[in-house]
């Protein structure tokens, strides 16, 4: 199991950064844990 972490200043950007790395990789996808604060957005894919 394998995590990577991303964030971004916007959720579109997020969005996007997760987008890309899931296109890239021949991964099975665990789980995604998301989070916000008042300044960025956060997400963690565990996957294997």
């Amino acid at each position: 199991m394998r995590v990577k972490s991303f964030y971004g200043m916007s959720n579109d950007k997020l969005d996007q950064r997760i987008n890309e790395f899931l296109d890239s990789q021949h991964i099975e996808v665990i789980d995604v844990k998301c989070s916000s604060t008042m300044f960025y957005f956060s997400a963690m894919v565990i996957y294997k």
